[in-house]
């Protein structure tokens, strides 16, 4: 018999609900503000001390209001690398619940659209298989066939959020350059990585261009699965120029999203970027 499954993700995910094909989804907010009051480091709220209010909030509720409904829960986590809290909180949830109902957590390796892109392609797999084994191996096979790339004029938002060292941060504002950052789900570290920079957006898009088509070739990939573009205040005439340097590519699945107010925070303003699976 198949099983009913239900997946749980949050809501940094370059995408709408609308465009998610999938109605058994639960999409969890990340915590900013809490009852309206905002949460400053100090010796009584440590991370230990929002790992705990969020483990026993928004998360064990929705697994609790729907244990007894679903066969098997598949949570969808943003990069370790980016968030170790939050795969921590996840396996801390299915350790709880592990005689309860059977929780399967995939570690996307990244954030933003590139969550986006494994959620999607998650789903495509269950939507063939409710074999359990069989999902953590091709979901696994998503993940590391998902790469990001990143154009951020201003990197001073991804030091502020403790993503990259002080210097490069430095060096994008004197040099006035528009650098070329990845998520590669291929690259064992996980970590953000520079890929190339440039003056123009013109020169940007060019290079993020020929970054995929080489990538396409290491893989031997002749057709990109899905292929996601999403921009946070970009100029309207370097994000219309990427979308259509990017549509000329070969693609099964083009999707148009968005940056969610925590991935805005994230990259800053005027930032865009695309994500391929393949």
């Amino acid at each position: 018999m198949d099983k009913k499954i239900l997946i749980i993700t949050a809501d940094n995910l370059g995408l709408s609900k609308e465009q998610i094909d999938y109605p058994d989804i639960e999409i969890l907010k990340f915590p900013v503000v809490v009852n309206d009051k905002e949460y400053r480091e100090s010796n009584e709220y440590t991370a230990q001390w929002l790992n705990e209010k969020y483990v026993k909030g928004e998360l064990i509720d929705i697994v609790e209001k729907n244990k007894d409904k679903y066969d098997l829960i598949i949570h969808v986590v943003m990069s370790s690398v980016m968030s170790a809290a939050s795969l921590a909180i996840a396996k801390n949830v299915k350790e709880m619940y592990e005689n309860t109902i059977p929780i399967i957590n995939i570690d996307s390796r990244q954030t933003m659209s590139g969550v986006g892109n494994v959620l999607l392609g998650v789903i495509d797999i269950i939507k063939k298989t409710t074999n359990t084994d069989e999902i953590v191996k091709l979901s696994q096979q998503v993940v590391q066939n998902t790469f990001s790339y990143y154009a951020v004029p201003d990197l001073m938002y991804l030091y502020k959020g403790g993503r990259i060292g002080k210097a490069k941060a430095l060096m994008g504002s004197v040099l006035r350059i528009t650098p070329i950052l990845g998520i590669l789900g291929d690259d064992k570290d996980g970590q953000v990585v520079p890929l190339g920079k440039g003056r123009t957006f013109k020169q940007v898009n060019s290079q993020i261009i020929e970054l995929i088509k080489a990538k396409m070739a290491e893989k031997s990939a002749t057709v990109i699965k899905r292929l996601s573009i999403a921009e946070s205040g970009a100029d309207k005439d370097a994000f219309s120029d990427f979308e259509e340097r990017l549509k000329t590519l070969p693609c099964d699945h083009f999707i148009k999203g968005k940056i969610d107010l925590v991935g805005a925070v994230y990259t800053g303003p005027k930032s865009y970027t695309a994500v391929i699976t393949i």
